[in-house]
């Protein structure tokens, strides 16, 4: 019995203060989502925010390959550097120096 209502105040409470989901779109299409009382503009409206958020999906993947290309240039440049400096080690971290306080 007492499991039973732990349980369901568990659950109540979790439900009271449950986040609502936001929509993942919600900031990139805040302009796009409006509503008029022309059926037909309503569908031109709906048909250009379902392109704009396909360019965007589009726009996201290419700037993805750029950056992880781009990531692989660095790799390649920190393999040289280290490679030229004999550092074989990956798990070298940069020293802190100690900077030490002069007078007042």
């Amino acid at each position: 019995m007492r499991t039973i209502i732990a349980l369901s105040l568990i659950l109540f409470t979790s439900s009271v203060f449950a986040q609502d989901i936001v929509k993942e779109h919600s900031k990139e299409t805040k302009f796009l989502d409006i509503k008029v009382e022309n059926p037909d503009l309503q569908k031109e409206i709906d048909a250009l925010k379902n392109a704009y958020l396909l360019d965007v999906e589009a726009l996201k993947v290419t700037h993805k390959k750029e950056k992880k290309s781009l990531r692989s240039t660095y790799k390649d440049k920190l393999k040289s550097l280290r490679k030229k400096y004999g550092e074989t080690k990956k798990g070298d971290k940069a020293k802190k120096q100690k900077i030490k306080k002069t007078g007042p």
